[in-house]
């Protein structure tokens, strides 16, 4: 997402000990040969190609393809190389775009317009209720009202979460550095900080979802934003969970054709989204998780999913069904990350200071 591509700028300088320029004029892609959680050397490769391959030119062609244009040539003879760490369990992407590379990905492979109504179309009663809720409970935990609690917004985008806590009460803050977007942002009443702000800040809830997996340097974000925990407060985490993403490509490879083109129609299938070339470029579990929460004095609290609850309207036949749908997919989707395999891997946590 177009956000992401800004919170890149945020994080540390990406590694750099190998580069690879498909034109030959500018770096596109940077190699990681240390796992980005642990800086562990102990990696295994799960699958090994390139961009030019039938599955993975195919995988790329169905995940763009209804959002904008991709430029192949951009990625001709780049590896794609999953690795995962012996020591903490995280499985990612050797190659990660550089900023340049972004550029092309979050303006052109991606249309922003396009974008932008696709993130319009997501602002439903029930994506609000369902907010609501998962916001409710980070509330409870830190045992604070609305209108008493300072939340960052780490990942803002077009203020799908940012909205609901506003709504609620709460002071959002967020970090952005398009001029649109800032003055999109103070417009529903979030206040923009930038770097040296959000040193000095402290926030009772850190909030960032679908962030970390998009991230080169997903170890020096997560120090930056566990320094702007306060006390009592508490850093939300969410993105894909590893699922049987292993399994998946152990047994079939990888696969040409994206689950989002499908609408996550297709079961297990579905786990390759954790490994979506150029965007997903780390899958953690909670191992990993709880590598990272340790070594900044955090504790993993819960890996429970959130809250499932949607607004069931009687009056309206089309919306009731419509709203039964929706809550059947969460109910099962919870029990699905609770009870169904690596139960442990929700991709959800709450982490908190430790006593």
């Amino acid at each position: 997402m177009e956000h992401l591509h800004r919170l890149q700028a945020v994080a540390a300088a990406p590694p750099t000990p190998e580069t690879f320029s498909a034109s030959g004029e500018s770096p596109l892609f940077v190699a990681r040969k240390h796992c980005p959680v642990c800086d562990g050397d102990r990696l295994t490769t799960l699958y090994e190609s390139t961009y030019d391959s039938p599955p993975i030119r195919g995988h790329v062609e169905s995940h763009y393809r209804s959002q904008g244009q991709v430029d192949h040539a951009l990625l001709r003879g780049v590896d794609f190389t999953i690795l995962e760490c012996r020591d903490c369990a995280l499985i990612f992407q050797k190659m990660v775009p550089t900023p340049e590379m972004m550029h092309h990905l979050y303006d052109r492979f991606i249309d922003p317009e396009k974008l932008k109504a696709y993130e319009q179309s997501r602002l439903t009663l029930d994506n609000h209720h369902d907010v609501a809720a998962r916001l409710g409970r980070l509330l409870l935990r830190i045992g604070k009202e609305p209108k008493d609690t300072t939340l960052l917004d780490f990942g803002f985008g077009y203020g799908r979460w940012a909205r609901v806590a506003v709504g609620m009460g709460m002071k959002v803050f967020a970090t952005e550095i398009s001029p649109e977007k800032i003055a999109f942002a103070r417009s529903i009443g979030v206040t923009i900080l930038d770097e040296a702000e959000l040193e000095r800040r402290r926030f009772d809830i850190v909030h960032t979802e679908q962030v970390f997996e998009h991230l080169t340097d997903p170890a020096a974000v997560f120090a930056m934003l566990a320094r702007c925990i306060a006390p009592g407060g508490v850093l939300k985490l969410a993105m894909p969970r590893q699922g049987r993403i292993r399994q998946l490509i152990a047994r079939h490879g990888f696969i040409d054709w994206s689950p989002y083109e499908r609408d996550f129609r297709c079961g297990a299938f579905n786990d390759y989204n954790a490994m979506l070339p150029l965007e997903h470029l780390n899958a953690f579990c909670r191992r990993s998780v709880e590598l990272l929460a340790d070594r900044h004095g955090l504790v993993v609290e819960t890996g429970s999913y959130g809250g499932s609850a949607v607004l069931l309207d009687a009056a309206d036949r089309g919306r009731l069904l419509a709203s039964a749908r929706h809550s059947a997919r969460r109910l099962l989707k919870d029990i699905y990350v609770r009870l169904g395999p690596g139960r442990a891997d929700t991709g959800s946590y709450v982490l908190a200071r430790k006593p």
